[in-house]
Protein backbone atom coordinates (compact mmCIF):
# COMPACT_ATOMS: atom_id res chain seq x y z
CA UNK A 1 0.00 0.00 0.00
CA UNK A 2 1.32 3.32 -1.10
CA UNK A 3 1.10 6.20 0.95
CA UNK A 4 -1.22 9.03 0.36
CA UNK A 5 0.36 12.55 -0.58
CA UNK A 6 -0.63 15.59 1.07
CA UNK A 7 -1.01 18.77 -1.20
CA UNK A 8 -2.14 22.26 -0.66
CA UNK A 9 -5.28 22.47 -3.25
CA UNK A 10 -7.56 25.68 -3.93
CA UNK A 11 -10.20 26.18 -1.07
CA UNK A 12 -13.33 25.21 -3.51
CA UNK A 13 -16.54 26.54 -2.66
CA UNK A 14 -18.37 23.34 -2.22
CA UNK A 15 -16.01 22.14 0.62
CA UNK A 16 -16.38 25.02 3.09
CA UNK A 17 -18.93 23.71 5.07
CA UNK A 18 -17.02 20.23 5.09
CA UNK A 19 -14.05 23.24 6.23
CA UNK A 20 -15.96 25.16 8.92
CA UNK A 21 -16.80 22.12 11.04
CA UNK A 22 -13.36 20.70 10.78
CA UNK A 23 -12.01 24.13 12.47
CA UNK A 24 -15.23 23.87 15.14
CA UNK A 25 -13.32 21.00 16.39
CA UNK A 26 -9.80 22.88 16.36
CA UNK A 27 -10.73 26.00 17.37
CA UNK A 28 -12.75 27.85 20.23
CA UNK A 29 -13.49 31.03 17.63
CA UNK A 30 -13.43 29.19 14.57
CA UNK A 31 -14.68 31.18 11.20
CA UNK A 32 -17.94 31.05 9.54
CA UNK A 33 -19.41 29.63 6.83
CA UNK A 34 -19.92 33.28 5.71
CA UNK A 35 -16.51 34.71 6.69
CA UNK A 36 -15.23 31.56 4.04
CA UNK A 37 -17.83 32.57 1.60
CA UNK A 38 -16.99 36.42 1.54
CA UNK A 39 -13.27 35.62 1.13
CA UNK A 40 -14.07 33.78 -1.65
CA UNK A 41 -16.30 36.46 -3.27
CA UNK A 42 -13.49 38.63 -2.48
CA UNK A 43 -11.15 35.94 -4.78
CA UNK A 44 -8.87 35.90 -1.69
CA UNK A 45 -6.50 32.91 -2.18
CA UNK A 46 -7.94 29.92 -0.37
CA UNK A 47 -5.49 27.18 0.26
CA UNK A 48 -6.88 23.74 1.94
CA UNK A 49 -4.46 21.06 3.17
CA UNK A 50 -5.59 17.78 1.96
CA UNK A 51 -4.58 14.17 2.34
CA UNK A 52 -6.07 12.25 -0.53
CA UNK A 53 -10.12 14.16 -0.01
CA UNK A 54 -9.48 14.20 3.49
CA UNK A 55 -9.26 17.72 4.81
CA UNK A 56 -6.26 18.76 7.07
CA UNK A 57 -6.40 22.25 7.90
CA UNK A 58 -6.62 25.50 5.64
CA UNK A 59 -6.12 28.94 4.89
CA UNK A 60 -7.02 31.92 3.79
CA UNK A 61 -4.59 35.10 2.32
CA UNK A 62 -5.56 38.41 1.10
CA UNK A 63 -2.89 40.31 -0.83
CA UNK A 64 -2.93 43.98 -2.55
CA UNK A 65 -0.54 46.83 -2.70
CA UNK A 66 2.49 44.62 -2.60
CA UNK A 67 1.74 43.14 0.50
CA UNK A 68 -0.51 40.46 1.92
CA UNK A 69 -2.44 39.45 5.30
CA UNK A 70 -2.91 35.63 6.61
CA UNK A 71 -6.46 35.97 7.86
CA UNK A 72 -7.03 32.58 9.08
CA UNK A 73 -5.42 29.08 9.29
CA UNK A 74 -5.70 25.99 11.17
CA UNK A 75 -4.65 22.69 11.30
CA UNK A 76 -7.16 19.85 12.59
CA UNK A 77 -6.68 19.26 16.14
CA UNK A 78 -5.53 15.81 15.25
CA UNK A 79 -3.15 16.48 12.35
CA UNK A 80 -1.13 19.12 14.45
CA UNK A 81 2.28 18.55 15.64
CA UNK A 82 3.14 16.96 12.74
CA UNK A 83 4.61 19.82 10.41
CA UNK A 84 1.58 20.56 8.13
CA UNK A 85 0.97 23.93 9.89
CA UNK A 86 4.76 25.14 8.35
CA UNK A 87 3.31 23.56 5.52
CA UNK A 88 0.52 25.56 4.78
CA UNK A 89 2.02 28.66 5.86
CA UNK A 90 4.88 28.28 3.23
CA UNK A 91 2.48 27.64 0.59
CA UNK A 92 0.65 30.98 1.81
CA UNK A 93 4.14 32.59 1.29
CA UNK A 94 4.81 31.27 -1.79
CA UNK A 95 1.30 32.69 -3.46
CA UNK A 96 2.02 35.98 -2.08
CA UNK A 97 5.17 35.67 -3.07
CA UNK A 98 3.67 34.97 -6.78
CA UNK A 99 1.43 37.86 -6.68
CA UNK A 100 4.58 39.95 -5.83
CA UNK A 101 3.53 40.57 -2.03
CA UNK A 102 7.14 41.89 -0.69
CA UNK A 103 5.55 41.48 2.82
CA UNK A 104 2.95 39.34 4.82
CA UNK A 105 1.20 40.50 7.54
CA UNK A 106 -0.89 38.42 10.40
CA UNK A 107 -2.43 38.65 14.10
CA UNK A 108 -2.12 35.71 16.63
CA UNK A 109 -3.47 35.02 19.89
CA UNK A 110 -1.21 35.95 22.57
CA UNK A 111 -1.91 32.98 24.22
CA UNK A 112 -1.13 30.84 21.05
CA UNK A 113 2.44 30.12 21.59
CA UNK A 114 3.10 27.12 19.46
CA UNK A 115 1.56 29.30 16.45
CA UNK A 116 3.73 32.07 17.37
CA UNK A 117 6.80 29.81 17.39
CA UNK A 118 5.95 28.47 14.23
CA UNK A 119 5.54 32.07 12.36
CA UNK A 120 9.19 32.89 14.04
CA UNK A 121 10.53 29.82 12.58
CA UNK A 122 9.76 31.18 9.24
CA UNK A 123 10.80 34.09 9.90
CA UNK A 124 8.02 36.43 10.86
CA UNK A 125 8.79 39.06 13.69
CA UNK A 126 6.20 40.82 16.15
CA UNK A 127 5.54 44.63 15.18
CA UNK A 128 3.09 45.33 17.62
CA UNK A 129 0.14 44.43 19.84
CA UNK A 130 -3.43 45.19 19.39
CA UNK A 131 -4.93 44.59 23.21
CA UNK A 132 -8.31 42.97 23.34
CA UNK A 133 -8.63 41.82 19.91
CA UNK A 134 -9.46 38.91 19.73
CA UNK A 135 -12.83 37.02 22.04
CA UNK A 136 -11.65 34.82 24.62
CA UNK A 137 -13.34 32.53 26.97
CA UNK A 138 -12.43 34.67 29.67
CA UNK A 139 -12.91 37.59 28.17
CA UNK A 140 -10.91 40.12 25.37
CA UNK A 141 -7.50 38.39 24.60
CA UNK A 142 -4.60 40.60 23.04
CA UNK A 143 -3.58 39.63 19.59
CA UNK A 144 0.58 39.96 18.08
CA UNK A 145 1.16 41.75 15.21
CA UNK A 146 3.82 40.05 13.06
CA UNK A 147 5.21 40.88 9.56
CA UNK A 148 7.63 39.05 7.30
CA UNK A 149 9.63 40.24 4.49
CA UNK A 150 9.12 38.23 1.73
CA UNK A 151 11.69 39.27 0.16
CA UNK A 152 14.41 38.08 2.83
CA UNK A 153 12.68 34.98 3.51
CA UNK A 154 13.41 31.78 2.94
CA UNK A 155 10.68 30.31 2.58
Amino acid sequence: MSAVEILVKPLMRHRVSELVALEHAATDFPWTLKMYEDSLDADYWGGVLCRGQQLLGAAVVSSGAGESHLLNMFIAIEQQGQGLGRLLLTTACQHARHVDAAKMFLEVRVGNGRAITLYESVGFRQIGVRKDYYPGLLGREDAVCMALNLMQAGV
